[in-house]
């Protein structure tokens, strides 16, 4: 617990040993800790130098946690770009458009050499024929009305 009049700082249970502060002149300017129980001293004026006036430029310290994250972050940022480089890559290939499979219903009357004929008129019915056999697993020309047959796809 604490107290504040006029600027001075009054700390209630505080041990009467100083914490060690790093710079001369800045110990000189610290607030004096006062014991419980003891008379408050009156402020002093304090005098300032003229180049004091001018604020001092102080150098960036560097925690172990502050290097830490300058030594991370950019580690990090490297691992996630490259990592979204190579899924960009691999997910193009990954999926290849399946091709559109279509399939033709036999007619009364038809034969596989007039559905050749249909299909690629200016091939050559014998190898129209043939893809088709091998596409449906047919061993013969006999083809039966009312069956689908799946077309090759043109290569």
């Amino acid at each position: 617990m604490f107290a504040v009049q006029d600027d001075w700082i009054q700390y209630e249970g505080v041990p009467a040993r100083r914490p060690a502060v790093r710079g001369g002149a800045a110990c000189a300017q610290r607030i004096p800790v006062v014991r419980a129980g003891a008379a408050r001293p009156r402020p002093v004026a304090v005098a300032v130098p003229a180049r004091a006036a001018v604020p001092a430029r102080r150098r960036l310290r560097l925690t172990r946690r502050g290097r830490i994250v300058l030594v991370v972050l950019p580690g990090l940022m490297a691992l996630s770009g490259a990592l979204v480089a190579v899924a960009g890559t691999g997910s193009a290939q990954a999926a290849p458009a399946q091709p559109v499979t279509r399939s033709v219903v036999v007619g009364s009357g038809d034969t596989l050499w007039s559905i050749a004929e249909r299909l690629a008129p200016s091939a050559d019915p014998r190898e129209v024929v043939a893809a088709l056999q091998r596409e449906n697993g047919l061993h013969g020309p006999e083809v039966a009305a009312g069956s689908v047959l799946r077309l090759p796809v043109a290569g």
